[in-house]
């Protein structure tokens, strides 16, 4: 079935259990992050990244199929780390301020290390991290939207709460992944956040 093969490429082999299991996991999604910076994504390999790491080829391959997974499991702990530094933080009290919240966080999560976050969206082929985006929205939406149902009475009349908490994250994901892309310097400029939450204020509420 193609969409296994697909996603068995992008995959884990095993997820290890134990610390002795997760040290040499560890080393090679650290490697990786290194060799990508280094020399970027398509001269990276398993061989150098294993050196990389000090272990054995034959050790990454008890964990990984190849580069593709590697750096698609690096993308999804990015991802696990800014929805970790969403939902640990103290619930807003409206709507108004989930926005502003949420788009100074993506903002900070980027600046933390642009040229990590720069490679993975520049270097590393979108196909390959389609699942991991899938796993923050699967994630991440139920949430807000269940949280925009709490805060009804904020909201312009939308008959789809989910598709609407959905288009919100993804547009504060792609006008700032673009900026990343296309002219990071311009992330250190006020007006863009600024004009993001204002966008996003005029789409969601009623009063804006």
């Amino acid at each position: 079935h193609p969409e296994r093969k697909h996603n068995a490429l992008y995959s884990m082999l095993k997820t290890p259990r134990q610390a002795r299991s997760k040290a040499p996991v560890d080393a090679i999604l650290a490697a990786a992050t290194r060799v990508l910076l280094e020399i970027g994504y398509d001269k990276a390999s398993t061989n150098k990244i294993a050196d990389v790491a000090g272990v054995g080829v034959g050790s990454l391959y008890e964990y990984f199929p190849g580069k593709e997974a590697i750096f698609a499991e690096i993308r999804r702990r990015e991802d696990q780390r800014l929805f970790d530094l969403t939902m640990n933080r103290e619930e807003p009290r409206s709507i108004r301020e989930l926005i502003r919240r949420n788009v100074a966080l993506y903002l900070e999560f980027v600046q933390s290390n642009l040229e990590l976050h720069s490679a993975l969206v520049n270097d590393v082929p979108q196909f390959a991290v389609t699942q991991d985006d899938l796993h923050f929205y699967r994630n991440f939406i139920p949430w807000s939207q269940t949280f925009f149902a709490r805060h009804k009475a904020e909201l312009r009349s939308f008959s789809d709460l989910h598709q609407v908490a959905e288009l919100a994250a993804r547009v504060v994901r792609a006008a700032i992944n673009n900026y990343v892309l296309h002219t990071p310097e311009k992330l250190n400029e006020p007006a863009v956040e600024e004009q993001l939450k204002e966008l996003l204020e005029r789409y969601l509420l009623k009063d804006a």
